[in-house]
């Protein structure tokens, strides 16, 4: 992988470097660039002026906006797990189009009352109407896509879309109101067409783009767990609610210096992430600074066949980024509908209650009721055990996992972590690992990529590595191995059959080697010998090891088999836990599930 990576970022640079040397060679004077630095160098003024305030603001601004734009992208895609996402289509760039635009009018009414020059003040105002616009666009959009259900990528999409319309309607009323040479420029500026008003801009532009990607690299083993879904990310550590919004926040202050310096400049962020993605792979450490390096170029590169499509005039860029983005946004949309999987989510009221993790025991208390309810309750689980829960659907398993992981708000009550109250429940401590039902592998990720996400607490200390530091190797490997998986490692998740996938989710967890881990149905799509496997796997782990191991489990005969102590879930209450051969488990099995329990499931308890 880090190999690979180096050399990726090599060619990188030298396409950037051979960008740079192409878009600095067309101009309108058709100079050769090496005539025109031998000029320059000379002394010539005509020369000089022609590289410093012509040529190099373009080529520059081109840089900017294009990494601009792909590492806005990148980030898109990962806070809302959509990979079609791009600042285009979710309405990010018309909502800072909008703003830009009413800046115009804005500058002119600052600087009559301050008496300043209209010129000076309008490059600064733009970015930053622009972010206020991006922002607020993005947040719109997002809320629309909620409003009527889960929050899915083609409901951002339909939101964004609806919300560009809005955008562009109200950006031509602003603009029937100038005058016919500002219509023509803005105009223009709408198009897309890279440009650099003043070097000074160049500064605070190049510093939020650099802190962007800084901000980026360190949150990038969070935002590879994005993928996974909100609750599975969320046992893994990450607290995905706040990673996600400082992602849009960082995505719409790049799109704001995209649409400053470039106008609407389309599906930049779209086609340059698509197509890394199939060389590097899912890893953000290394997407992203490949992004800014490929975006960057690939601008470049568009405004320099921007100016010879049609010489002696010039193609406004963002027509041609249209031109190759809309087709290719037709393909990712047939293949991402055949490559979704088919999940099934369940969704739980919360619960009010107590819940104590400490470091050699497990203690849960709740009172109250909701709807399933969970009252009265009080558990305490030591480590180095197995414990199962079981029950009715809709018992309450999910639920009471997700609270004990910290991934569930707790209303009417307060957690207990190691004896300190938790402030309020959005990741799981870095000592609990919980895996819910329904964990997605995105495309392209590979069996060995899934399992390391495992280790993002401690990947995020790594930032600047894009390979696995020796001790989370050392975990992955072990885990991989413990699933049966060790030769599948480098395979895409995509080849692995429903089951092998699961064991696949399992390794992941275990990779984490956390004191507490919590699974939810972790034998589901596993065939018997494979489930009977899986659960004797977790009763050696929590023994080898001294880890409390709780999961959630349908089938009795291998509860009964491997659990060191069962829990029943029942009329809002946990009864037990109770050994597997204890008189008082069939009573409590009876209670949940009816009286001819043991005759359908093959059960036999001792007089």
């Amino acid at each position: 992988m880090q190999s690979r990576t180096a050399h990726a970022w090599m060619f990188g640079v030298l396409v950037l470097l051979g960008a740079a040397a192409v878009t600095l060679s067309i101009g309108a004077g058709h100079t050769p660039i090496t005539q025109l630095l031998e000029q320059a160098f000379a002394g010539d003024p005509v020369a000089t002026a022609i590289l410093r305030d012509v040529r190099l603001p373009r080529a520059f601004a081109a840089l900017l906006v294009g990494a601009s734009l792909s590492v806005s992208g990148v980030l898109l895609q990962a806070a809302t797990r959509n990979p079609v996402a791009d600042p285009y289509l979710v309405g990010t760039s018309a909502g800072a189009t909008t703003a830009a635009v009413l800046a115009a009018p804005l500058a002119a009414w600052l600087c009559g009352v301050l008496a300043l020059p209209f010129e000076q003040v309008l490059p600064w105002l733009q970015p930053l109407a622009a972010f206020v616009g991006a922002l607020s666009a993005v947040s719109i959009a997002f809320a629309i896509a909620r409003a009527g259900g889960p929050l899915r990528p083609e409901r951002v999409l339909l939101a964004g879309l609806v919300l560009t319309a809005f955008a562009g309607a109200a950006t031509s009323f602003l603009l029937y109101q100038f005058s016919d040479m500002r219509l023509r420029a803005a105009t223009l500026w709408l198009m897309g067409g890279v440009s650099l008003p003043d070097w000074r801009l160049a500064v605070p532009m190049t510093l939020l783009l650099v802190s962007a990607l800084l901000w980026s690299l360190r949150a990038a083993a969070g935002l590879n767990a994005l993928g996974l879904g909100s609750d599975a990310a969320r046992g893994l550590g990450v607290d995905e609610a706040r990673l996600a919004k400082h992602a849009l926040w960082w995505s719409s202050a790049l799109a704001a210096i995209a649409v400053s310096l470039g106008g609407i400049i389309g599906f930049v962020g779209l086609l340059v992430p698509h197509a890394l993605r199939g060389w590097l792979g899912r890893d953000h450490r290394a997407l992203l600074p490949g992004a800014a390096l490929f975006g960057a170029a690939f601008l470049m590169l568009c405004d320099a066949l921007a100016r010879v499509l049609v010489a002696p005039a010039e193609l406004p860029v963002g027509i041609l980024t249209a031109l190759a983005g809309a087709p290719v946004l037709v393909v990712l949309l047939g293949l991402h509908r055949r490559e979704r999987r088919v999940r099934v989510t369940t969704e739980v009221p919360e619960q009010p209650g107590n819940a104590l993790l400490a470091a050699r025991a497990l203690l849960l208390q709740h009172t109250g009721q909701t709807q399933p309810t969970l009252h009265d309750v009080t558990l305490d689980l030591p480590r180095g055990q197995f414990v199962v829960l079981v029950g009715a659907n809709g018992a309450g398993k999910s639920t009471l996992l997700r609270v004990l992981a910290g991934v569930a708000p707790v209303n009417g009550g307060h957690v207990l972590d190691r004896g300190q109250p938790r402030a309020h429940a959005d990741r799981a401590p870095d000592h609990v690992a919980f895996l819910p039902q329904d964990p997605h592998a995105e495309p392209g990720l590979t069996v060995q990529a899934l399992v390391a996400l495992g280790r993002t607490a401690f990947l995020a200390q790594q930032p600047w590595r894009s390979d696995l530091p020796p001790d989370d190797l050392r975990a992955v490997q072990l885990a991989l191995t413990r699933c049966g998986l060790a030769e599948r490692a480098g395979e895409p998740c995509a080849s692995l059959s429903g089951g092998q996938l699961q064991r696949a989710f399992v390794a992941m967890v275990l990779a984490r080697e956390a004191d507490v881990v919590l699974l939810d149905e972790p034998s589901a799509s596993l065939d018997l010998p494979q489930a009977d496997q899986m659960l004797a796997l977790l009763q050696e782990l929590a023994h080898a090891e001294n880890r409390l191991v709780v999961a959630a489990v349908h089938d009795l005969r291998l509860a009964l088999r491997h659990a060191d102590a069962i829990l029943v879930l029942h009329d809002g209450q946990a009864l037990g836990p109770f050994a597997p051969d204890a008189r008082a488990l069939k009573t409590a099995l009876e209670a949940a599930f009816g009286p001819t329990i043991a005759e359908l499931a093959g059960l036999t308890w001792p007089p």
